[in-house]
């Protein structure tokens, strides 16, 4: 198996530690090797003092298969698995050696053997890696060809149909989703390069491919625009009533900080939740008010006990029990609001909401989760 300099220079290292500790005048670490077609053997992998005089391999080494009082074998190995070995040679005379010498070079051994099960595990992640993202980079390739020539067929149709048909508005739409489809294959062909991972990334995956170029300006109503447009389509398919601000406050139509796109993934996810878990005919709403956004829906109550715990990750409501999920989106929504500075939670009253009483009243039994925003910052 060949090792990284750097995990020669770690082996090195911790032979150089050790140093000249009672009586030890020599330490070896070798390496055990079996090549097809070849006797098992092992290699010389690093010595302490380095110095110019080669040594043989064991196997090579007719006074290595003679006991000596001078000399000592300790294993290296993981479990049951034999990595290697570390000869000790000292200027013992006799066959006793302190318990204290033997304890350190016992301790040595076990060091040795954790370093390399890390460095052969480190070795396996590393050729997973390589062949997912070579694998990643060829399905991205593959995906561009279809991609396009949806886009051709869309606007071929809109050629046949006419300026004048009803039907165009729906190709429009395509043209637009197919557009986002491709902007998230970009994001994941930067993935798969090498990138510079912010400090402050969480373990958890984003609800959305994330945005790698996001110095482009952009507004809350650019973000949130082709969101609703697809949420309002997926109310229409499923026969659910859709509504929605019919006006943008001032807050939204001003240019943000790029750190605050993370918005739109969380207003994403809530309409996801809206639409999967209410029954047909049901009401679905978004309304942008003077701190916030709020989306509601008039589905199976969540009750009043489970209003934090759906917030927890893993959790699965009464109300969702039936229906496929992971447990995850509304625990990592809240954490993104929370990372911008917000909050994320279940309103169960409506002193957040006044403003919208005429329009929410409509909705009976209604679940509301209510976006709280940073606004004097989100511009600044």
């Amino acid at each position: 198996m060949p090792l990284s300099n750097k995990f020669e220079e770690l082996v090195l290292t911790q032979l150089e530690s050790f140093g000249c500790f009672m009586g030890v005048e020599q330490l070896v670490v070798y390496l055990a090797s079996a090549k097809k077609g070849e006797k098992a053997g092992f290699e010389l992998l690093g010595q302490w003092p380095q110095n110019d005089r080669s040594l043989k391999p064991i196997a090579d080494d007719p006074e290595l298969k003679v006991s000596a009082p001078n000399r000592r074998w300790y294993p290296i190995q993981d479990k049951d698995i034999l990595i290697g070995v570390i000869r000790v040679e000292t200027d013992f005379t006799r066959g006793e050696w302190p318990s204290i010498l033997d304890s350190r070079l016992k301790a040595l051994s076990i060091s040795l053997s954790r370093s390399f099960s890390i460095e052969i595990e480190r070795q396996k992640n590393d050729e997973e890696i390589n062949y997912l993202k070579s694998q990643v980079g060829f399905i991205i390739h593959q995906l561009r060809n279809p991609l396009a020539a949806l886009r051709t067929y869309a606007k071929l149709l809109m050629k046949r149909l006419g300026p004048d048909s009803d039907s165009l508005e729906i190709i429009e739409r395509m043209l637009i989703e197919q557009k986002q489809i491709n902007e998230y294959i970009g994001s994941f062909e930067k993935l798969n390069k090498p990138i510079q991972i912010p400090a402050d990334i969480g373990e958890e995956r984003l609800l959305l491919p994330p945005d790698l170029n996001a110095t482009e300006k952009i507004t809350i109503k650019d973000l949130l625009t082709p969101i609703l447009e697809r949420g309002k389509a997926n109310a229409k398919l499923q026969n659910k009533s859709w509504n929605q601000s019919s006006e943008w406050p001032d807050w939204s139509v001003r240019e943000i900080d790029s750190k605050y796109r993370v918005i739109a993934e969380i207003i994403a996810n809530l309409l996801e939740n809206a639409c999967k878990y209410t029954e047909e005919d049901a009401q679905i709403g978004i309304f942008l008010f003077n701190s916030g956004i709020i989306v509601c829906d008039n589905g199976k109550k969540i009750a009043s006990e489970e209003a934090e715990k759906i917030f927890r990750k893993g959790y699965r409501g009464n109300a969702s029990k039936n229906k496929d999920g992971t447990g995850v989106g509304l625990f990592l929504a809240r954490k993104l609001a929370r990372k911008i500075g917000g909050d994320l939670y279940l309103s169960e009253n409506d002193q957040d909401n006044q403003q919208f009483n005429s329009e929410i009243q409509k909705f009976k039994n209604t679940n509301i989760f209510c976006l709280k925003l940073p606004i004097e910052q989100l511009h600044k």
